[in-house]
């Protein structure tokens, strides 16, 4: 049993935000495959906006403008309906003419697993719908929402085969496909929502056939389920749809589970706790809260919500973002995760500590951010980057501690000042300089100091590798533990003493520091400003997770 050559799809822009939901879903199980879209100039620009872009070989076809806003009561209504069904025969043609066959698909399809039982031997592959007698001689025995063929007879023939008199002009008559040599999709393929609703054996044992396993997948009759066919936002299958979803959220398909409410809410969906929050959930807004409003005015896709009902940031519907210093924050709440993004932290101890403690629960590493993520950008935009020679201040370190937890790493006997130009660490809340000033004296600097503040990120080390600084980093730092790492001797050096800091900041060279500071402002650039670090993340959780 093989994979099909390639894949065919039509669509109009009415449902374009479902073709979304298959072309993402079909890029993780089929990467860098190709599908043929017969569609009009809309859905085209939509796909073209869209985050990230489909990981597909995509041939497109721009010939249905004529159709553009009618759904199918208003083709019905038009006596057009029939002819624009023609459509799937012509884009399967199409597909013909470069590859050996292509599987047909309609665009409301999740695909949920690698589709490779396809039987080459034969000219067809039909779909049953599995529903019960009464609806077949109604609705057609096969489903016309999924057909695999490597004959152009065969299509020909289904062309021929419309009733364009009949609610389902396409598919009454798909029976008459049997004529040619063809094989039948198994059950655990093309999960319909009608199938659960009117298949004879009853929507509790169809219930009953869909299970899952965490960290594995979803199964039908115990065999991995292929995808599914539904509308996820018609309400008469809000039951089915659920269903789905619960299991989903069973096996921790993360990745399937937030396209599916890309495709739901149109939209990817980043919520940040509603404030002013008492205890636990208080926060200033500010930090990574400050991103997810600069990634929706880079991103037409991408919306944000406020939520009073939670005090973690998510992206819909339960991936975690977790932005704070520690585990301190973990609740309740976190259990419900599909996917954890460790934000601050290292992979290696609090990733651990979150598995140990939560079963069968996904923990990946993340970004971290500035402080002020809107002024660094300002600055960044109004400011271009120092050289070498422009740079006043060889070395700095600008912080202060607050709390016990910072001061056992910034109060030390090592004395770091003697080896730097400029050393300010103050203690309490008063800062010896505006956030504006500490921002443009890091900007001002060839190197900054990086001391672990209350968790094992600080803000500094992204802020400097926003202005080009090269950081030097210390012992009690994480700096491995990022969805792209920075690496070391390319956009940062290390230093466990003064000493060593010195002998290293004297053995690099200008050429060198300018390869380092450029290094250092494209991956901020890259992994963390606003322009890219929406694309980087869905990309991150789509296709490299």
């Amino acid at each position: 049993m093989d994979k099909p050559s390639c894949f065919s799809t039509i669509c109009t822009s009415n449902c374009a935000f479902e073709l979304i939901g298959l072309l993402l879903s079909l890029s993780i199980f089929h990467k860098n495959e190709t599908i043929y879209i017969l569609t009009d100039t809309k859905t085209k620009k939509m796909i073209d906006e869209m985050t990230p872009q489909p990981k597909l070989k995509i041939k497109w076809f721009i010939e249905l403008d004529k159709y553009d806003g009618m759904n199918r009561q208003t083709m019905t209504r038009n006596n057009i309906f029939g002819d624009f069904l023609k459509n799937k025969m012509k884009i399967m043609n199409y597909a013909l003419k470069e590859f050996q066959d292509t599987l047909l698909l309609d665009s409301d399809i999740i695909i949920t697993g690698i589709i490779n039982n396809i039987d080459k031997t034969k000219d067809v592959g039909l779909s049953p719908q599995f529903i019960n007698n009464t609806d077949v001689d109604k609705t057609g025995y096969y489903n016309a929402g999924m057909l695999w063929c490597k004959s152009e007879n065969v299509i020909n023939t289904w062309e021929q085969s419309i009733n364009e008199f009949h609610s389902c002009p396409e598919q009454i008559n798909m029976k008459e496909l049997k004529m040619y040599p063809h094989f039948e999709f198994g059950e655990n393929y093309n999960l319909q929502c009608w199938r659960y609703y009117l298949s004879p054996e009853g929507t509790q044992q169809i219930s009953n056939n869909i299970t899952s396993i965490p960290n594995d997948t979803v199964y039908y009759k115990n065999q991995p389920l292929k995808f599914i066919h539904t509308h996820f936002l018609d309400k008469r299958f809000e039951s089915f749809n659920n269903n789905i979803i619960k299991h989903l959220n069973n096996a921790k398909m993360y990745k399937i589970l937030v396209i599916i409410f890309r495709v739901i809410n149109k939209k990817w969906i980043l919520k940040i706790p509603k404030q002013p929050m008492n205890g636990m959930g208080r926060h200033n807004n500010d930090s990574y809260r400050e991103l997810p409003l600069l990634m929706k005015l880079k991103n037409k896709d991408v919306d944000f919500i406020y939520s009073d009902k939670t005090i973690h940031c998510w992206l819909e519907p339960n991936i975690l973002t977790y932005d704070r210093p520690t585990l301190e924050w973990c609740n309740t709440e976190i259990q419900n995760a599909s996917l954890i993004l460790l934000g601050n932290g290292d992979i290696e101890l609090e990733g651990k500590q979150i598995k140990n403690s939560i079963k069968h629960m996904n923990v990946m590493p993340w970004i971290f951010w500035p402080r002020k993520p809107m002024l660094v950008e300002k600055l960044l935009h109004k400011h271009p980057l120092l050289n070498y020679n422009e740079r006043t201040i060889e070395s700095i370190f600008i912080g202060n501690f607050e709390n016990n937890v910072q001061e056992k790493f910034r109060k030390t006997t090592i004395e770091w000042e003697s080896a730097l130009d400029e050393y300010h660490c103050t203690k309490g809340q008063q800062h010896k300089f505006t956030h504006k000033e500490y921002l443009i004296k890091l900007s001002q600097s060839k190197y900054g100091l990086c001391l672990r503040g209350y968790g094992s990120k600080c803000h500094r080390e992204v802020e400097l590798m926003a202005f080009g600084t090269v950081p030097i980093i210390t012992p009690e730092v994480s700096i491995k533990s990022y969805m792209n790492p920075p690496m070391e001797n390319v956009h940062y050096i290390t230093a466990n003493t003064p000493e060593e800091l010195k002998e290293k900041i004297s053995g690099i060279e200008e050429k060198k520091w300018n390869e380092m500071s450029k290094a250092c402002s494209k991956w901020y650039f890259e992994n963390v400003h606003s322009i890219n670090c929406w694309n980087s993340m869905i990309e991150y959780i789509l296709n490299k997770i």
